[in-house]
């Protein structure tokens, strides 16, 4: 291995691969980004330098005259950075990669400054730059972190211009996915930028992913590497989007304007103080504890949207991570908590309202085909629920009831017995639920529910901050065999039932011990979504002021496939 195929093997993967294959074919590298193509050239006969060049002087030409002042994102070898110093600009590059930082230092001369850092965290003061550059870097930022980050950092009239691939459309089949182009459009005007100019290159730049299938399989005996196959798959899967028309390669560039009423970000560790604040104001009296918070959000169990007046938290769209079963296969999804606009914001309950900028990015930033999560649900009443329709944000898939029980004087079943799960047992406890957890998930296979396994269970119910429950067991008197296990809550004369784990088919014999075992209250209640009241013993029932929202803002399922197929209990609902 040469030093210079050493360097570029220490360069971030797979960054390494595409330049020691460009070395290998040409002995030459100075770009690490794709080229554009000219109708009828073709692969063999082309050079990839050339058509990256083509690339960069496409992107070059948008530029204002110098002297300007321009930021780099993303500087791959540091050949456009010393291509602009040498025309009269002064440049800064960043990268997070402190290889490509290292062999730009061996190029650039004046003009020209490096730092080691992502754009998030990089600082530098208000209005440092003219124009800040990126070259298929921005599909590696949120948007809303790089045009809140670009809005700070611009002068007056500034400009952004991006180069890079985009998501034009996403399906089922999209487990992660590059940034929606009609999403980063409307995150940047909601972040103070007008569009100035939008360049479709996706014919042009496709034949580069050929390109690299072709060289990186002609190189692969010299590229000695274990990751190679599923680099190759990868861009397979990237050629064939191309050609579905799911991917897309444009040119972006985008004009500061006049700041927006709203600064929209995502919420941090950092924003709790701000989150509990604006809790105290919207629901006063109640309160949101600091551990209240960690227990709902710490340790990245949550995710938020917020808006932002005068430095102040006006709104925010929060929700909770959770982990289901979507029709037997395992998914993400979010439970939509702590929506709030502040008193002085709710006025303008429309599209260019804080409350529907923050609950339009949420989905955007989070949820749907390709997103982080697959699908949102929430616990809205109706007057919140019909707002988001009438808006364009839900729609209802389902509906709470209330069953009912009087507690029962009865003896205790013969054949059954019902005690309480001991803390101390962690071990045995955690055997019991993670059991019957498969045997619950094994009857759903046609819903979507949540996953009720012990590491669940023991987070929402047994380490709450401020509630109390109670777990109780089921089981076969004579055999030991579980057959359920309920969580509890008593509150005054009423034993709600918060949860169930375990096979449906016991649940009348579940619900007859817990009647008993309550022969001292009033009476006994569970919430369950009303597709599923009759695997309940008969009950009074009563409907609840509660719809099942899904979110259809973003490019994911839609709401008929699901419409009457959630399995969702009291304590789903209750995370307050």
């Amino acid at each position: 291995m040469t030093e210079k195929t050493r360097n570029y093997a220490n360069l971030a993967f797979p960054l390494n691969i595409y330049a020691q294959s460009l070395y290998l074919q040409e002995g030459n590298v100075d770009y690490l980004h794709y080229g554009l193509f000219k109708k009828g050239e073709s692969i063999p006969k082309t050079s990839a330098r050339e058509v990256q060049q083509r690339a960069t002087d496409f992107l070059l030409a948008r530029l204002p005259p110098p002297p300007c002042r321009i930021l780099e994102v993303g500087i791959g070898l540091g050949t456009t950075a010393l291509e602009l110093a040498q025309r009269g600009y002064t440049v800064t590059g960043i990268s997070p990669d402190p290889q490509q930082i290292a062999l730009t230092q061996q190029r650039v001369k004046e003009n020209v400054t490096l730092e080691c850092v992502t754009l998030e965290a990089f600082s530098a003061p208000a209005e440092s730059y003219d124009v800040i550059l990126l070259q298929e870097s921005a599909q590696y930022i949120q948007s809303l972190a790089l045009f809140n980050k670009a809005y700070s950092l611009l002068a007056e009239h500034g400009l952004i211009l991006i180069a890079d691939e985009v998501s034009l459309r996403r399906t089922p089949k999209d487990v992660a996915s590059l940034p929606l182009l009609n999403y980063t459009l409307a995150q940047a005007q909601h972040c103070g930028f007008e569009l100035s100019e939008q360049v479709d290159l996706s014919a042009q730049a496709a034949p580069f992913v050929d390109y690299l299938l072709w060289v990186i399989e002609k190189h692969r005996a010299t590229l000695l590497t274990d990751v190679l196959d599923d680099l190759l798959s990868v861009l397979r899967e990237y050629q064939q989007k191309y050609r579905d028309g799911r991917y897309g390669y444009v040119l972006l560039k985008f004009a500061k304007t006049k700041a927006p009423r709203w600064k929209i970000t995502s919420v941090t560790p950092q924003d709790k103080d701000a989150v509990r604040a604006l809790f105290s104001e919207v629901f006063a009296p109640e309160q949101m504890s600091d551990a209240h918070w960690e227990w709902k959000y710490g340790q990245e169990r949550g995710l938020g949207i917020a808006a932002w007046h005068n430095g102040k938290m006006v709104a925010h769209y929060g929700a909770i991570i959770r982990e289901i079963h979507y029709f037997g296969q395992p998914k993400l999804a979010i439970q939509i908590a702590d929506v709030m606009v502040s008193a002085k914001e709710r006025s303008k309950f429309t599209r260019r309202g804080a409350f529907f900028l923050t609950a339009a990015t949420f989905p955007e930033c989070y949820v749907g085909y390709g997103a982080r999560t697959w699908l949102g649900y929430g616990f809205p009443n109706q007057r919140h629920l019909k707002l988001a329709q009438h808006l364009g944000l839900y729609a209802p898939v389902g509906k709470m009831s209330e069953l009912r029980w009087a507690s029962s004087t009865a003896k205790p079943h013969l054949w059954t017995r019902i005690r309480h799960l001991q803390p101390q047992q962690r071990h045995k406890n955690k055997i019991i639920i993670n059991t019957l957890w498969k045997k619950m998930a094994s009857c759903l296979q046609q819903a979507l529910v949540g996953v009720r396994d012990w590491d669940y269970v023991q987070h929402r119910y047994l380490l709450h901050p401020h509630k109390q429950y109670e777990l109780l067991l089921v089981s076969r008197r004579f055999s030991g065999q579980a057959l359920g296990v309920v969580v509890i809550h008593r509150q005054d004369e009423t034993c709600r039932i918060m949860d169930f784990i375990g096979d449906l088919k016991h649940l009348p014999e579940v619900i007859k011990q817990v009647r008993c075992m309550a022969s001292g209250m009033q009476q006994v209640i569970v919430w369950i979504t009303e597709n599923f009241v009759t695997a309940f013993p008969k009950a009074e029932q009563h409907d609840l002021d509660i719809q099942i929202p899904h979110s259809i803002w973003c490019q994911g399922v839609p709401p008929e496939e699901i419409e009457g197929h959630w399995w969702l209990m009291s304590g789903d609902t209750d995370f307050l």
